[in-house]
């Protein structure tokens, strides 16, 4: 399965969510910002989307999007196809 971030992942966040979050330094609409292989100290590489998931899967809090609804198992398991690429 070829997951594109503009066609598949993008349109899943509101343009409330991308609004609250590009505030906060977070480019959730923008490929180059999801995609960036650099890490931080809590994650190796890919740090951005991986810091993105862990709000949306809840295993972070705040969980994400702000005020919910809470993103459905089809939503995050496309993320993570979309970052298999990448994860280990």
């Amino acid at each position: 399965m070829t997951v594109s971030f503009a066609k598949d992942i993008a349109p899943l966040f509101t343009d409330g969510d991308a609004r609250c979050m590009r505030g906060m330094g977070v480019y959730l609409h923008e490929y180059d910002y999801m995609a960036d292989p650099t890490g931080d100290a809590s994650f190796a590489d890919h740090a951005n989307a991986r810091h993105v998931l862990a709000r949306l899967d809840g295993s972070v809090k705040p969980r994400m999007p702000p005020g919910g609804p809470a993103w459905s198992e089809a939503q995050l398991a496309l993320l993570v196809a979309w970052m298999s690429a990448w994860l280990p």
